[in-house]
């Protein structure tokens, strides 16, 4: 599991990541460490679920009856001077009928009040939706404002990570962005990745695509794997990170065997 201070980094993107305004650097980022962390994946799922439950009248609101008409509205007034109806019972000597006496609403009171039902729950219904996109632009406001600051973005629409090199043990090995030792495998070829599934969670395939930095003189080139996703390579060689390293300038995934085949660390300089 990463680590708390990592998950609360993730999470502060997780707006921007959820409206596509994500940088590409950033996105791969969110990528891997959502492959690994439950948590942090349950926060996004709660993010994307905000608007549906906003938009869910409350049950009180779908039973609730329309408010009647102003008292008496709905009576039948016997006409001026009439005699009363021939069902109703005479009044006594020296008295009226009864005044209070209630009949059915008409259809017009029927129709007014529907009609007014109607145009209240259209009210509610604009208005859930405008809370919930409210909601959803102050979200992702939070995440670009607390996003980690990181390099000026270049001007090519392909700049992702940026490889760079690390000397370990007197040896120039070849490193992500954030300085953790690089892998390749050897059953791979150089357009296709043979590690995928749980050998994928313990060496995670870096992102593509990758641009080399200084020192970095090999051809850097990115394939689709068989997921779709796309993943850098470095001479002919699929990159990987091997989440046994929990710092930079570690090789605790050099050779290594899963399944068929045995883990190298990437070396920029071959022994002669």
């Amino acid at each position: 599991m990463n680590g708390s201070g990592e998950c609360a980094g993730i999470r502060s993107q997780l707006g921007v990541y959820l409206t596509g305004s994500i940088a590409p650097v950033d996105r791969a980022v969110v990528v891997r460490h959502l492959a690994d962390c439950e948590q942090c994946r349950a926060e996004l799922a709660g993010l994307a679920s905000l608007p549906a439950l906003l938009r869910r009248p409350s049950s009180q609101a779908a039973v609730q009856s329309p408010p009647d008409g102003p008292p008496g509205s709905g009576a039948a007034a016997p006409p001026p001077g009439g005699p009363p109806e021939s069902g109703a019972a005479a009044p006594p000597p020296g008295g009226s009928p009864d005044s209070g006496a209630a009949g059915p609403p008409s259809g017009e009171a029927l129709l007014g009040r529907l009609l007014r039902s109607v145009a209240r729950r259209r009210r509610r219904r604009r208005w859930l939706l405008a809370a919930a996109a409210c909601v959803l632009v102050a979200v992702a406001g939070i995440g670009w404002a607390l996003r980690p600051a990181g390099p000026t973005a270049s001007n090519t629409d392909t700049a992702g990570s940026v490889l760079g090199t690390e000397r370990v043990d007197g040896v120039a090995l070849l490193t992500d962005a954030d300085g953790y030792t690089l892998y390749w495998y050897g059953p791979d070829t150089p357009a296709k990745s043979a590690c995928n599934a749980a050998c994928a969670r313990q060496f995670r395939p870096l992102a593509g695509p990758a641009i080399a930095g200084r020192g970095v003189t090999g051809a850097v080139v990115t394939i689709v794997r068989s997921d779709g996703s796309l993943q850098a390579t470095y001479d002919g060689h699929p990159l990987y990170t091997a989440t046994a390293d929990t710092g930079p300038g570690q090789t605790r995934g050099n050779g290594t065997r899963v399944g068929d085949g045995v883990w190298h660390e990437v070396r920029l300089v071959r022994p002669g």
